[in-house]
């Protein structure tokens, strides 16, 4: 006796969860025109708000299996569930907070150290410049300012290699 659902028993019939999304892949791929069903994002849990009235019931005083204790203990529960909660945002508030702090921090220093190469470079780059233009106004002759040009460059560039180091 043949089966309804001939999907359902395709996917009964998947041994691993790879053959099951391969077999749903496919599905989707032969009806392209049908939108694929995406499933709604998995709501948190939040307790109910405290209610409003609460009956003035004596807690340990109650006697077991009478209905005031019963209800002095779910009140209790419902309670401690919504204080946990509480204090379980309020610690991923602060773990949040303190990432975007360190986010911040090493976002400034990544600009400070792109700000500081740049420089660097842009000052080669006119110094350079600054090389061939007198090149081209003396000819091949080589200057002497120039080569003393490059050697404060090495020496710079030592410098800041120094206290990179550091």
């Amino acid at each position: 006796m043949p089966r309804e659902d001939r999907e359902a028993e395709e996917e009964r019939r998947a041994r691993t969860a790879y053959d099951l999304i391969r077999l749903r892949l496919g599905r989707l791929q032969k009806n392209i025109d049908k939108p694929a069903p995406v499933p709604a994002r998995h709501e948190e849990w939040k307790p109910k708000p405290p209610p409003d009235f609460i009956r003035n019931v004596v807690g340990s005083s109650a006697a077991a299996n009478s209905a005031e204790f019963h209800i002095f203990r779910n009140n209790r529960k419902k309670e401690m569930e919504r204080l946990e909660y509480i204090e379980k945002q309020g610690a991923q508030k602060d773990l949040d907070e303190e990432f975007e702090t360190r986010n911040e921090k090493r976002r400034q220093a990544e600009e400070a150290r792109t700000a500081k190469k740049r420089q660097k470079r842009q000052r080669r780059k006119e110094k350079l410049k600054n090389v061939k233009k007198t090149k081209k106004g003396a000819g091949d002759q080589p200057s002497e300012s120039s080569s003393s040009e490059e050697d404060s460059d090495k020496q710079e560039d030592k410098n800041e290699n120094d206290d990179n180091k550091k």
